[in-house]
């Protein structure tokens, strides 16, 4: 994804993870008097992010699902930069029902754990035990300090915790589970680049430069087509002497060749007038040496 917007050119996000959140069943029941092995799950997706990096940088998450598709209403999300866990929603992006943004700050040399869970909060959602919800995860910094690359070593998990039968038991029975997901590069160490930042002034240099070149290049085309104009009644004349419908043309081409004529009738008249057509000042000059050098 690349767009410019108030001068920024942003990179194209780089791909992190699959996710899954899971409000069901661990398996299908499918024998009777096998239900306490097909205990509820609730999973979540945590992802650790370490900037290693002397530059603060500014990341946003794409949270993707399709299939089945993902309800901002029955997920909660979870940042811990500071210590301290700060609760928020996923931001839709606009246009697009199947993706989703999270942005979170993260200062050079520190760490951040972003959680995105299902809303146990909400009793209906764990009666049901039926939310299942699973995507893939993008990254890309956006803040102008991490215009030069940053290391972020990203490790992301999903990490679960399995329901007892009777939630008011004296003594629930509740375990854990906790496994790591592969990244897209195999490993944890991502190098990203920050968005490249264009001052007003230079975008507003190369939008004259990028005018100017098309100015020449219209104006190239338009002479290009003026001299094919320009030739084709010569290309014409060659291959059609007479156009069909050059009658005025022939009239005039007629009217020359009777007044060259004319021309060629009185100059021939004068000669036989005994006028010369040799001018005065073209004739050689004749003397008394000439007239006196003894003939051969």
């Amino acid at each position: 994804m690349t767009d410019i917007s108030n001068g920024i050119i942003k990179q194209k996000l780089t791909l992190v993870s699959t996710f899954e959140l899971l409000v069901k069943p661990i398996t299908p029941v499918t024998a009777p008097g096998t239900e306490a092995v097909a205990r509820t799950v609730v999973q979540g997706y945590f992802l650790t992010i370490a900037n290693t990096s002397n530059s603060d940088v500014k990341l946003t998450l794409r949270f993707t699902a399709t299939t089945p598709e993902l309800n901002v209403a029955d997920t909660v999300t979870i940042s811990d930069v500071q210590g301290t866990n700060d609760f928020s929603d996923l931001v839709p992006v606009p246009g697009d029902p199947s993706r989703f943004t999270f942005t979170v700050g993260i200062r050079a040399n520190d760490t951040g754990l972003i959680t995105l869970l299902p809303d146990v909060t909400k009793i209906d959602i764990i009666k049901a035990a039926k939310l299942e919800i699973r995507g893939y995860v993008e990254i890309l910094v956006n803040s102008p300090s991490a215009a030069t690359p940053v290391n972020l070593l990203l490790t992301p998990e999903h990490r679960g915790t399995f329901l007892p039968k009777n939630l008011a038991a004296a003594n629930a029975d509740f375990d854990q589970l906790a496994y790591s997901i592969p990244t897209s590069t195999g490993g944890s160490l991502f190098t990203l680049s920050g968005p490249v930042l264009k001052i007003s002034k230079e975008l507003k240099i190369e939008v004259k430069e990028f005018e100017k070149v098309q100015k020449d290049k219209d104006l190239e085309k338009v002479q290009a087509e003026k001299v094919q104009v320009e030739k084709l009644p010569e290309l014409d004349q060659l291959a059609n002497p007479i156009p069909v419908d050059g009658a005025n043309d022939l009239q005039r081409l007629i009217g020359l060749m009777a007044q060259r004529l004319d021309q060629i009738e009185q100059q021939t008249a004068n000669g036989q007038n005994g006028q010369s057509f040799i001018q005065a000042k073209e004739r050689p000059s004749v003397g008394q040496q000439v007239v006196n050098q003894p003939k051969n």
